[in-house]
């Protein structure tokens, strides 16, 4: 019996390390290009438009050839090694010739819509301005980089008929760099799928070509039947606030959301600021040694050629 058990610990054991996350940020170029090799990344082999399932939340998007994605424990391993810190486990990540896109799915329930009514996007850009400028003080002492100017490129806009808000907006940093965050928020009966775009942006860019690609790509996420917005049934659970304070949470602002009912955000916001910053340009090294193909192809100016994408 004894042997028995110990054979089962030992299978466990194995088990377990199989699937542990190495904890750790690789600053080596050579050494994270090889690491990324022992990821799963989906659709590279086979590159093809295609739909995708997101299982945790009843829902898919669209995908194109051009774009190639990691889920799971992958994904999670990549942001170590990326990032230094770690996503849940259950994110997608997908990644395109110019631009990474973070998906998560945050089940706290039905989202209601009465507070959209409330909504001034103007009062909140204020907000981000002035909590962009006290950070800039407690960032600069730590030698961090901090945001100088902060401007929307597509105000925060409630689509009724597909039940998400979609945003752009442009971050000007302190060595004069510039990044660009186009976020959605798309509700479904139990919860909602945030999606972040992060661009790789230089002074000759297009942003509102840009941040149209994070607009298609919500126009693509589809809620199952019975996990659609609408599909709410009374007795539900129902999250703690509505969608305008959803918003202003995600923004770092209290407009909308009580103080109390904002710290329930702050760990998003804390997983989610260093993506803003983050170089994306990470996975491109992988791509080039891998299939140079799969790279961003130049125009005859040298621009990048965007992508277009199939509106499903």
């Amino acid at each position: 019996m004894i042997k028995k058990n110990l054979t089962i610990l030992f299978f466990i054991l194995i088990s377990f390390q199989a699937n542990a996350v190495e904890e750790r940020k690789i600053e080596d170029k050579d050494e994270r290009i090889k690491k990324f090799e022992t990821l799963t990344f989906y659709n590279w082999d086979d590159p093809k438009d295609q739909t995708i399932q997101f299982e945790k939340a009843k829902a898919s998007f669209y995908i194109t050839a051009s774009e190639y994605y990691l889920k799971g424990k992958d994904a999670n391993q990549w942001c170590w090694w990326v990032f230094g810190k770690g996503c849940k486990g259950d994110e997608v990540l997908i990644f395109g010739p110019d631009y990474s896109i973070y998906i998560s799915y945050k089940d706290d329930g039905y989202v209601t819509l009465d507070d959209w009514k409330e909504v001034n996007t103007s009062t909140w850009l204020k907000e981000m301005r002035e909590i962009a400028k006290a950070n800039a003080e407690i960032f600069k002492k730590q030698n961090l980089e901090y945001a100088t100017y902060i401007n929307w490129i597509f105000k925060p806009e409630f689509n009724e008929e597909k039940k998400f808000v979609h945003y752009s907006k442009e971050v000007t940093w302190n060595d004069q760099g510039k990044s660009m965050e186009s976020a959605t928020l798309a509700l479904g009966r139990k919860g909602y799928l945030s999606v972040i775009f992060v661009f790789d942006i230089t002074p000759e860019s297009n942003l509102k070509e840009f941040a149209s690609i994070g607009k298609d790509f919500a126009n693509t996420i589809k809620f199952d039947e019975g996990s659609l917005h609408t599909d709410y049934k009374s007795g539900d659970k129902i999250a703690a606030v509505g969608i305008g304070g959803l918003v202003a949470g995600t923004l770092g602002v209290k407009v909308l959301a009580k103080a109390g009912i904002l710290a329930k955000f702050l760990p998003l916001l804390a997983k989610f600021w260093w993506i803003i910053i983050a170089p994306i340009v990470a996975i491109f090294g992988f791509a080039a040694k891998k299939d140079s193909s799969k790279v961003s192809e130049m125009d005859e100016e040298g621009a990048t050629r965007k992508r277009k994408r199939k509106n499903k």
